[in-house]
Parts: C-alpha cells; structure tokens; sequence
C-alpha cells in the first residue's frame, strides 16, 4: 500500500461511504420491498432474458445466498419468475413479472430521485464526469 496520510484517506473513505448512504439508504415508508429486491428488479427489467441467480450475484455484489432469499421472497410475492433451463435441470432463469413492473413503474420517480437531483444541480458535463469517475473506479474495485 503507498504510503499516503491515513488520516486524510479516512476522511475521503467516509465521503464515499456518505455519498453512497445518501443515494441509497432513505427511509422508504411508502415502498413495501426492501432497496436490495429493488435493485434485483431493475437488473432484471434491463435484461429481458432473463439472469440466472450466479448472474445477478455478481451484477449485484452480493452472494448467492442472499441473492437466492431475495429471489425467493420476490417469487413468493409474484414479482419474479423462474424458468428451468432446458439444458441443465439444476440452473433457473430469473424474470421480472408484469406485477414487478408495475411496481418498479410506481417507484422509480422515489428511488431515482437523488441521481435526478444530482444532475440537476451539478449540470449534464459534471454530473456525467462524476459518473464515468464511479464507473472507472467500480471497475478498478471490482478486479480480481
């Protein structure tokens, strides 16, 4: 590790750590699904295909495990649909239903709302530098 000021590193960690709380982590009284099976909603409203749960695990950062409960619940509650592989009888495809559309449909303008804001206040060539700025260092993050 280079040897920079751990201290003013620790700030700037808390920055990011604030920053992220701020977009995601809002009381939601209105809202009857978790931010975490939002977030497995909209990976599965981009790919119409469908995401097998290994496939979400990674989109998503988290293990399968947690990606299964989340799977599970969404399912039970008529959200989600899976569809067996016809190739491999132990792997499944996970879908959005019309019934989770609708509700991504009723949520977007809330869960959105901080980015919508962002760019309103930063105006489109900043906001979208700070974009490409979080994408790089995803990828950066996520390397192995």
């Amino acid at each position: 590790m280079d040897n920079f000021d751990w201290i003013d590193m620790t700030m700037k960690m808390n920055e990011v750590r604030l920053f992220s709380r701020t977009l995601v982590h809002r009381y939601t009284p209105a809202l009857e699904r978790t931010n975490q099976e939002y977030d497995l909603l909209s990976q599965l409203i981009k790919n119409e295909e469908g995401m097998t749960p290994i496939k979400l695990s990674k989109a998503m950062c988290l293990n399968k495990t947690i990606v299964s409960r989340l799977i599970d619940s969404l399912s039970k509650n008529g959200y989600v649909t899976k569809k067996p592989d016809i190739n491999d009888k132990r792997s499944y495809s996970v879908c959005i239903s019309e019934m989770g559309r609708k509700e991504l449909q009723k949520i977007y303008e809330f869960y959105l709302s901080p980015i919508y804001k962002l760019r309103k206040k930063l105006g489109d060539e900043e906001f979208f530098k700070l974009i490409s700025s979080i994408e790089k260092a995803n990828k950066i993050m996520n390397e192995e």
